[in-house]
């Protein structure tokens, strides 16, 4: 019998203890229990004993059954795999130690100079002569031959340089044949947003065919563009890879400028346009403002040149006068003039075909222009009452409106 055995013996687990259950409802009580009947309890115990008696000898003939459990596995076995794990380790411990050679590993070509046959080889016994000349022959006059790495470091430092000479090689061709080539060299400008001849072939004649597409000045051309007077705003945009695309919007008139140089046209902006001629479209259907201070033989303000800017304040002050004096006055046949004051302000002068002349005033004034064309209207009604002949009417005192008489 093992160690193993002996233990299991001596000390059983908990699962291979046999447990035994019996159960007896009619159990009697200890001695220490039972207390000592009384008289009348007498006589009853008496009469229940034979019943009791009988039912004992009842339970007796009955067979008790006992339940025992017991564990599947048997742990003498674990213990005995235990025990002969530890006794093979002892004997491990016990038992010499044999090393084992390492297999030799042939050296390379390119440590050696010479092909390995097989195994580890011998050192190569050099001669005098080839030593002379591999230390001759070796950087610093060293016998030790260059290592395999140094070569492999040379060669790829060089490989990096011709690659990056390639690449840049590759980079200025590309860019030689990119800004060079007529491929794409802008060939055609196209022009859309006018249909006005003359300014769609000044902007197609200001340099910009021929020039590479990828340096042609976009924001000089838009400039350049934009000093026309023609011209209100300007897009420029590339059609890759030789073709531009100038999207134009025109300056629209609102009015005729007339001075003694000629007649321009006027946008709402105060933008000199252009001068007024024959071939003009449009320009009937304006009404026209005369400049005074630009007529005459003692004139002397600058002349009026396409490109220049007007004050827009006086542009919007002549169209409303064009807008509500026929509404007001019922007056639709008048010339408007516009002429310098004493304060040097600019006033507004309304001339009828009746002969009276009518000082609207500025834009500077506090009276408003409704306000001036009321009163207009009631002293143009008294004078159509009382049968009078005006001369001039001045509306630019606010409530003291001021008119003469033909004599």
């Amino acid at each position: 019998m093992t160690r193993g055995d002996e233990m299991t013996e001596k000390k059983k687990l908990r699962e291979q203890m046999a447990v035994h259950r019996v159960h007896n409802p009619y159990a009697q009580p200890t001695p220490i229990q039972m207390r000592e009947p009384s008289g009348k309890a007498r006589g009853n115990m008496e009469q229940v004993r034979p019943k009791r008696i009988a039912r004992e000898q009842e339970l007796e003939a009955r067979v008790l059954h006992r339940t025992v459990t017991v564990p599947e596995a048997d742990p003498s076995q674990a213990w005995n795999t235990f025990a002969q794990r530890q006794e093979e380790m002892r004997r491990s411990r016990v038992r010499p130690k044999s090393y084992v050679t390492p297999k030799p590993i042939a050296r390379t070509y390119a440590k050696t100079g010479t092909y390995a046959t097989g195994g580890r080889i011998r050192a190569v016994q050099r001669s005098l002569a080839q030593q002379h000349s591999a230390q001759h022959s070796a950087p610093h006059g060293s016998p030790i031959p260059i290592r395999s790495g140094r070569k492999s470091w040379l060669r790829r430092f060089w490989l990096r340089l011709l690659s990056l000479f390639a690449i840049v090689a590759v980079l200025i061709l590309g860019l030689t044949l990119v800004f060079r080539s007529n491929a794409f060299r802008i060939t055609q400008v196209n022009v859309v947003g006018t249909h006005n001849s003359v300014l769609i072939d000044s902007i197609q004649r200001m340099g910009m065919q021929g020039q590479n597409i990828f340096l042609v000045n976009v924001e000089g051309m838009m400039e350049r563009i934009d000093a026309n007077p023609l011209v209100a705003s300007t897009t420029l945009s590339k059609d890759w890879p030789n073709q531009l695309t100038v999207t134009v919007a025109e300056r629209v008139p609102v009015l005729l400028l007339q001075t003694q140089h000629g007649t321009y046209t006027v946008d709402s902006q105060g933008v000199v346009i252009a001068s007024v001629n024959a071939a003009t479209t449009g320009a009937s259907n304006l009404m026209t403002v005369i400049d005074a201070q630009n007529t005459g033989k003692g004139a002397k303000t600058q002349a009026i040149q396409p490109g220049m800017h007007l004050n827009a304040a006086d542009i919007a002050f002549a169209s409303s006068i064009f807008q509500q004096l026929p509404r007001m006055t019922g007056i639709n046949t008048f010339t408007l003039r516009y002429q310098s004051a004493s304060n040097g302000a600019g006033v507004f002068v309304v001339q009828s075909t009746q002969g009276w002349q009518a000082y609207l005033g500025g834009t500077n004034d506090a009276n408003s222009l409704d306000n001036r064309l009321i009163e207009l209207q009631q002293i143009l009604q008294l004078a159509q009452q009382q049968q009078l002949t005006l001369a001039t009417v001045d509306v630019r005192y606010g409530l003291y409106p001021v008119y003469t008489l033909k004599s």
